[in-house]
């Protein structure tokens, strides 16, 4: 059973990251492993003007669909029930597994195969029905791994990352019957199928995610590399698929530019696996697939996003990692230091809106605001604006037009907010703000003289393309 890590402020925050950067083993497993995934990416687009294209038309699709979302879910609900499809709403965590837990009960359910899927996890369906008696079983290997171990993911791709060949090879060792102690990577991944197999055989219902839910065609797209996604929506005779409300797109055209940007941007794929389209429980004349087929649309504080326009573009989101990977906080502390679902920059604009800013403040000042989740978002989320916006409410003053989020003002303080009513009025006064700077110029002489170790310490800049070397090279004076 994997155990729950709740967020608190800013002091257990704090604590979390700090054992994680007194372990040296770990923080140079996460550089490693975030230098290897920016590689692959890099490699995936090494041509700018398509990059920039794609993402383009990624952030444009997902405009679009934000900008029609209530039409577009009824249309969804629409075209689902129409194609035989249960479709169930949910506005927080208790009613999604409430919901869950009445289907597995009428169908008398003792096991659930799970397939990956984050907003699982954000609801904590695993707990839900282990407390009801019901078996939920991971079947994603890096899900598998940290279920077995008590955890959480560390990385909304790959669930595992934080851990290394030899904690994996011992936790086998340990929890699985008669398994002996192997560093064979092959060897570990056949030991989890074997497990795994058998499983898919025994449940009576499969849970799976849902990448993107097409609303013209009531139907629900769901990639992954493993395919115990596809073994889970065809093996169980019933399946329940989880998602936010934000995931909906208008037409099938909108997937292939949508699908390409997120394994490249994820793994640095070309193409995943395995892409299943699902539309309907098995028909009389097919010998495979589900009796029943179960959709439930989450809220949990999305809602609360799409009314500000400013924040709603945090929903445009397509779940790829890209930000987490590229972010120096993240591979200096992994994720389960921010003790969210979501870590990384994609965690701290977005669990405000499920948790409460109050609960999760901590998380927008654990930022350089160095853009590089910006750049490589691929459907061009300006994150850091978003966090800037999220300090400035987690420190408003409570009821006021400045705080609008739930948990508004959480990190205000008497102290702060004179300090930053001076910083205010300095920086609106042209003569205050030249005094002030007169004085701090005279300080530069208590700065370093010799900053190499921290130049040395940064990672390296990624090598631009070609042809932007060669303008640069060519660029007059």
């Amino acid at each position: 059973m994997s155990k729950v890590i709740h967020i608190h402020p800013t002091e257990d925050f704090k604590a979390r990251s700090k054992a994680v950067l007194d372990n040296p083993g770990q923080r140079k497993n996460f550089r490693g492993a975030m230098d290897f995934l920016q590689a692959k990416r890099r490699a995936q687009f090494s041509e700018l003007d398509e990059l920039q294209g794609l993402r383009e038309l990624g952030a444009s699709i997902r405009r679009y669909s934000l900008a029609n979302l209530p039409r577009l879910l009824e249309q969804l609900e629409t075209n689902l029930t129409a194609n035989g499809v249960q479709v169930h709403w949910a506005e927080n965590p208790a009613q999604a597994n409430a919901i869950a837990l009445e289907i597995a009960q009428r169908v008398h359910a003792k096991r659930i195969i799970k397939g990956k899927s984050m907003v699982s996890e954000e609801v904590g369906f695993n707990h839900a029905m282990e407390a009801a008696g019901i078996e939920a079983f991971e079947s994603d290997m890096g899900e598998y791994i940290v279920q077995l171990a008590g955890e959480t993911p560390s990385h909304i791709i790959m669930p595992a990352i934080h851990k290394t060949k030899q904690e994996i090879a011992q936790l086998f060792a340990d929890e699985v019957p008669g398994v002996t102690y192997t560093e064979d990577v092959d060897a570990l991944i056949q030991i989890g199928r074997r497990v795994l197999r058998r499983k898919f055989a025994e449940a009576d219902i499969g849970l799976s995610g849902v990448n993107f839910a097409v609303a013209e065609t009531g139907t629900l797209c769901l990639v992954e590399n493993e395919g115990n996604g596809r073994m889970c929506t065809t093996v169980p005779k019933v399946h329940i698929a989880i998602t936010g409300i934000e995931k909906v797109v208008q037409k099938l055209e909108h997937l292939p530019p949508l699908l390409s940007l997120l394994t490249r941007s994820a793994t640095g794929q070309s193409v995943t696996t395995y892409v299943n389209m699902i539309s309907g429980p098995r028909k009389a004349d097919e010998k495979d697939g589900p009796q029943e087929v179960h959709v439930i649309l989450l809220d949990n504080g999305r809602t609360q996003a799409y009314a500000d326009d400013e924040l709603r573009v945090t929903l445009q989101c397509i779940r790829c990692g890209a930000c987490m990977n590229h972010c120096p906080v993240y591979a200096r502390i992994g994720g389960h230091a921010y003790g969210t679902t979501y870590p990384g920059p994609i965690g701290a604009i977005i669990s405000p809106h499920m948790l409460g800013l109050d609960q999760t403040y901590p998380l927008a000042f654990a930022s350089t605001l160095c853009g590089a989740c910006n750049e490589v978002c691929p459907v061009k989320i300006p994150i850091t604006d978003i966090l800037v916006r999220l300090r400035s409410e987690a420190q408003a003053k409570p009821e006021t037009e400045e705080a609008t989020l739930r948990g508004s003002g959480a990190a205000r303080t008497l102290t702060a907010a004179t300090v930053w009513g001076m910083w205010s009025q300095v920086y609106s006064k042209s003569g205050l703000y030249k005094l002030a700077s007169w004085f701090i110029s005279r300080g530069r002489g208590m700065s370093p003289s010799d900053q190499g170790a921290w130049t040395r310490s940064r990672t390296p800049l990624v090598p631009a393309p070609k042809r932007l070397r060669d303008l640069m090279k060519n660029r007059k004076p």
